[in-house]
């Protein structure tokens, strides 16, 4: 199907308008003018249309089937189409049977996914990254579960082996019982220290359950494949007929509280109003080419 959505918002701290040309479930063209061509046209005037939500949640791992589609319904109401998630990890030697049992579950969802690994920082090692870049897993989020912790670990040997697939290693800090003024510390000393030792790493997560940022999305190598207006992206969408909001920031008549009317995912309608129309299995696993690749590119060009 070929057809023109006019009249369609960027996710930018100041979000600009654009027409889109969507042909056979993939982007083809953005202007900010509009667009003429012999097909059909769209027009969103009234209504706010923004691209697909990507959110965390690593909860999905170890959910029984019935349990992971209520589940994913939960999600895509909220505007979801591509979910984060990870499994998580105590030793190396469980890597390939928990990715496997992992890919395995989340290949009954409808929606597309992306796949990472957690586990605590001390188990960090060479070997893990090398089973990452070897699998194409985008991210580590290592929990913090001691002050310690960031010592421990031989930062220089992870460097020398995260790399070309330079995979970003975050610092998950929900565990840690300290005060607020110490942990600004310690996230201070996290970004130094990541600094000086050249590790790849980006922005913590959200909380579960919450949207991931742009420059997250950039650094995992999600964007500009999902979450965006560029030639080249996955037609997802959302169309809200109230007020919407973009990353905290006040857009339009911003509200935040709605969920949209329609998702779109992959070209298809999922969610109308209250009617779900989900297929199991239709989601795909995002292989990432390279974490990070679009990151230095300007907000003018995405």
């Amino acid at each position: 199907m070929e057809y023109i959505l006019e009249n369609v918002w960027t996710t930018d701290k100041v979000p600009r308008q654009k027409h889109v040309h969507i042909r056979n479930n993939v982007i083809c063209y953005v202007s900010e003018r509009p667009l003429k061509m012999k097909c059909y046209t769209v027009n969103s005037t009234g209504l706010n249309v923004v691209p697909g939500h990507i959110l965390r949640n690593f909860s999905l791992s170890g959910m029984d089937e019935e349990s992971l589609l209520n589940h994913c319904e939960e999600l895509v109401s909220r505007g979801c189409t591509t979910v984060v998630s990870a499994f998580p990890l105590k030793y190396t030697k469980e890597f390939e049977h928990r990715l496997e049992s992992l890919r395995k579950q989340l290949s009954n969802l409808p929606i597309d996914y992306v796949i990472g690994v957690q586990l605590p920082m001390t188990r960090i090692s060479p070997s893990l990254i090398r089973n990452c870049q070897r699998h194409k897993l985008p991210f580590i989020n290592t929990i913090v579960e001691q002050e310690e912790d960031l010592d421990t670990v031989i930062w220089e040997w992870i460097r020398n082996v995260n790399f070309p697939y330079t995979i970003p290693i975050l610092a998950d800090w929900s565990q840690l019982p300290v005060h607020e003024k110490r942990l600004l510390q310690l996230k201070e000393k996290w970004k130094r220290l990541c600094k000086e030792k050249s590790i790849a790493t980006i922005d913590a997560f959200p909380e579960e359950g919450e949207r991931l940022s742009k420059d997250q999305l950039q650094g995992l190598g999600i964007y500009p494949k999902k979450g965006s207006w560029i030639s080249g992206s996955d037609v997802d969408y959302l169309i809200y007929e109230g007020n919407i909001s973009v990353d905290g920031e006040e857009i339009l008549k911003y509200d935040g509280d709605n969920n949209p009317a329609i998702v779109v995912q992959n070209g298809t309608v999922i969610k109308v109003g209250e009617e779900f129309r989900l297929e199991p299995g239709t989601g795909r696993e995002l292989k990432i080419i390279r974490p990070g690749i679009f990151r230095a590119m300007s907000n003018d060009l995405l």
